[in-house]
């Protein structure tokens, strides 16, 4: 049960942030520590989305990771921005920039300086997001929070973009920001709310980006160094201590060399055998270092004497929608000339053979001592494997969707069916039942074979919703399937059929195609059954089967002369249990449904084409020519009912 202070704290943010439940056993404590969230930060008169920004800026140089989440969570939509419901959620590719942006320092830092000193005196409105001047304005006031050496030109700097009053507001903000972050660090115990836990499992860039930043020791470290700055001004005025201090220190550069050699070997070990290629260039593009996985995926050996840009160069890279990219545009160009890393860029290389690969891509610059890029360690990773995948993960998600929409109409028009012949049978036993012994032998008889056809009818409808599920479930057991002896085989099965109704059969030279010939055999089956049964009854049922190449599949034609097909029916005939003579009709309603999930699931597709009512008809449908099929097959449920 939340306190009144707690609805309140709510309200206002949307949510009830952990933070303010870490004094629950002194409430004034918390009563305190909201009025100044609401002083310094929710009613402070900067913009609501610049406030947020540059708190979720600042945590990056928190240790504890509590902050930084859940206000970038608020930024994202989880919450209010800054306590404020009107400001509008942002994107995560949104956000991603100002997560990776790396503080300015040395010649860069300068540069910072310059923008905030060409700025309006003061500014007319606050600079939109990632632009110049925002990027220069939370460096400078990252740098005040810090305390870096450089602290307090940077904060000089922010007076006269800010003005005195925005000035004041600003510094009234790092106070309330410094005091969350030292009261975070206090509380270990706090926890990330359910909403920021499945925002990081979900989405893996951002969570790597808050849980992996290099910068959360920023801060620890500059207060680290301004203690260790102090003690050494003491030693400055000893001597003998630091004497003692600069023998101790030979003594410890002799062992850390030594560890370091060590460290270095180590880490090339551990490069050696990582699954992923690695590789170093200087800033004129050659190549310094490299371990065997290069090989594999660039497709041949580097050598360290290379010309500049020669083994770089020399693939070609694509982005994953296929334009190439040009060479000056490579993602290792890239970071040596802007300095920021490339995290988890998908692309893809072309091998020597011409066959391409899909390569996730981390690109991070090297730095020489005064800050300068010298150079760039990249990471390429073969995930072609992991987006084929992806892929087929992505089509069975569809599959299923469409399977069960179709399922869901499906099983409402089978309980109908179902019921039919079961009310049928219940009202003929009822009938009989009440003319007991007074009804005529004769009568009872004819009560009996009705029942019976009822049954009969049951029988049917059951055994064919058994095999249109078994059509549409299992392995295909693809092979090459020449297609004139199968027609030959229901030649046989059909004979009966044909000699009652005095059919012909005329089949043309028909292909081998890439099919599961049990499947196979039941769709022409259908197909023909269909066109004899349907026949005009002042003609001879005649059926033409034929087949033609269309590019890399055949295109099959089951052609009657029977009663044909409106064309206001001709899209629901394959619909299950749909049919266009009615309850009359001998048939259950399943034979063309069928014949769609066969032909489905061999990646084909049917219809019909008819002229109209006593026109005839021609049923058409696609299937893989045997020498050009490379279809991997793996097991599919295809409207496959209960």
């Amino acid at each position: 049960m939340n306190t009144p202070l707690e609805n309140e704290i709510a309200k206002r943010f949307g949510v009830l942030p952990n933070f303010f439940r870490l004094a629950s056993s002194d409430p004034q404590i918390a009563a305190n520590l909201w009025g100044f969230a609401q002083f310094g930060y929710l009613d402070n008169p900067l913009p609501s989305q610049f406030k947020e920004r540059l708190f979720v800026y600042l945590s990056r140089f928190c240790e504890v990771r509590y902050c930084i989440a859940r206000h970038l969570g608020f930024l994202l939509g989880l919450g209010h921005a800054a306590g404020d419901s009107s400001s509008p959620p942002q994107t995560v590719e949104s956000m991603l920039p100002l997560l990776r942006r790396p503080l300015p320092q040395g010649e860069e830092l300068q540069a910072v300086f310059r923008v905030c000193s060409e700025c309006d005196s003061p500014l007319s409105s606050f600079p939109a997001p990632d632009s110049r001047e925002e990027q220069a304005l939370f460096a400078c006031a990252t740098h005040v929070f810090l305390q870096t050496p450089d602290a307090s030109r940077a904060h000089e700097s922010l007076r006269s973009p800010l003005g005195p009053i925005h000035f004041e507001q600003l510094n009234l903000l790092l106070a309330f920001v410094r005091t969350a972050h030292y009261w975070t660090e206090l509380h270990p115990e706090l926890v990330f709310e359910d909403d920021i836990a499945h925002l990081l499992a979900t989405h893996e860039t951002l969570a790597q980006c808050i849980l992996g930043d290099p910068e959360a020791q920023r801060d620890t470290l500059s207060r680290q160094v301004a203690t260790e700055l102090g003690s050494l001004r003491k030693l400055r005025t000893q001597h003998e201590s630091m004497t003692r201090a600069f023998q101790e220190l030979s003594v410890d550069h002799q062992y850390a060399k030594h560890s370091l050699r060590e460290t270095e070997e180590n880490l090339r070990e551990l490069i050696s055998v990582m699954p992923a290629s690695v590789f170093a260039c200087d800033r004129e593009g050659v190549i310094t270092y490299f371990n065997p996985q290069v090989i594999e995926i660039w497709g041949r050996t580097p050598e360290l004497s290379d010309s500049p840009w020669s083994f770089l160069d020399s693939r070609r890279l694509y982005r994953t929608d296929g334009t190439p990219l040009r060479a000056e545009d490579a993602p290792i160009r890239e970071v040596l000339a802007t300095g920021v890393p490339i995290v988890n860029r998908e692309l893809v290389v072309e091998r020597p053979d011409l066959s391409r690969i899909n390569v996730l891509a981390n690109v991070t610059p090297l730095r020489d001592s005064t800050g300068v890029v010298s150079g760039a360690v990249s990471i390429f990773q073969n995930i072609t494997e992991l987006k084929l995948v992806q892929q087929e993960r992505e089509d069975l998600l569809h599959e299923l969707e469409r399977s069960n929409h179709e399922l869901s109409q499906f099983s409402y028009t089978v309980s109908h069916d179902l019921k039919a012949p079961v009310k049928h049978v219940r009202a003929l036993t009822q009938l009989l039942v009440r003319r007991g012994q007074d009804s005529a032998q004769e009568d009872s008889s004819h009560l009996l074979t009705l029942i019976e056809q009822a049954a009969d009818r049951m029988e049917r409808l059951i055994e064919s919703l058994l095999r249109y599920a078994q059509a549409g479930q299992g392995q295909l057991e693809r092979k090459r399937v020449p297609v004139n002896p199968i027609i030959e085989s229901l030649r046989l099965t059909l004979a009966p059929l044909i000699a009652n109704t005095r059919a012909q059969i005329i089949c043309k030279p028909l292909p081998a195609v890439e099919a599961d010939p049990v499947l196979i055999e039941q769709l022409f089956q259908n197909l023909i059954v269909n066109a004899i049964q349907y026949h005009r009854p002042e003609e001879t049922p005649v059926v033409e089967i034929s087949g033609e190449r269309l590019g890399d599949e055949w295109q099959f034609a089951v052609k009657d002369n029977g009663e044909g097909i409106p064309p206001d029916f001709q899209d629901g005939i394959f619909e299950p249990l749909k049919r266009l003579h009615g309850e009359e009709s001998a048939g259950t309603g399943l034979g063309l449904a069928l014949c769609r999930t066969i032909v489905a699931r061999h990646g084909g597709r049917i219809w019909v084409e008819s002229e109209g009512a006593r026109r005839g008809s021609v049923f058409r449908f696609t299937l893989s020519d045997a020498r050009h099929s490379t279809t991997k097959v793996r097991s599919v449920t295809v409207d496959a009912p209960e």
